[in-house]
């Protein structure tokens, strides 16, 4: 599993865990350093503040949780259909594809990206299809590739696609994503 920072793991989190840890390093350091303490404090504060807004417009982790074991139940066609509402409310032109490689082309402001969501069930995606994307987008001379999943990516789709114009999106990205089009009432997503 790929090593993730401290900031990550705490936006993660409920909003007050970061305020805890914000004291609890501020009380440390005021022991031994008074003078710097609030500079010792200050990124989890922030971490705080900004963990709380994205809660109170509903983007919690135990929300994302949820919506992300709703997209694992879901039938390609449906998830298809979220995934394409989602791309159009962000202004692009979504193209669904035959390809065995993506699943839909996106265009705008000139540029192509390919996006491949299929294996969006599985728990870990290996390097295969994440390298089948970016030969494909090689071929179709796209600017950039998305491949999404409900699950996890290896280490080594996470190394093949470091400094290449991939983006991994899983996780509380995925349910970003989709949270700005299935959100309805308490209700993610429409069965």
């Amino acid at each position: 599993m790929a090593k993730r920072s401290l900031f990550a793991i705490l936006s993660e989190q409920p909003w007050w865990v970061s305020l805890v840890v914000a004291a609890a390093l501020f009380a440390i350091a005021y022991q031994f350093l008074p003078q710097f303490a609030p500079f010792v404090a200050l990124p989890f504060a922030g971490v705080a503040v900004y963990v709380a807004w994205k809660q109170l417009r509903g983007r919690s982790p135990a929300g994302a949780a949820e919506r992300l074991a709703a997209l694992r139940e879901m039938p390609w066609d449906k998830f298809a259909a979220l995934i394409s509402a989602a791309y159009r409310r962000q202004g692009y032109a979504v193209e669904a594809s035959a390809s065995g490689a993506f699943d839909f082309l996106l265009r705008k402001s000139g540029r192509t990206t390919l996006v491949q969501c299929r294996r969006w069930k599985v728990n870990q995606i290996g390097i295969g299809p994440v390298r089948e994307l970016y030969e494909a987008m090689s071929r179709h001379e796209a600017f950039n590739c998305v491949c999404l999943s409900a699950g996890e990516f290896s280490a080594n789709a996470r190394e093949f696609a470091a400094g290449k114009p991939i983006t991994l999106l899983s996780g509380a990205a995925l349910a970003e994503l989709v949270g700005a089009v299935g959100k309805t009432g308490r209700r993610w997503f429409t069965r």
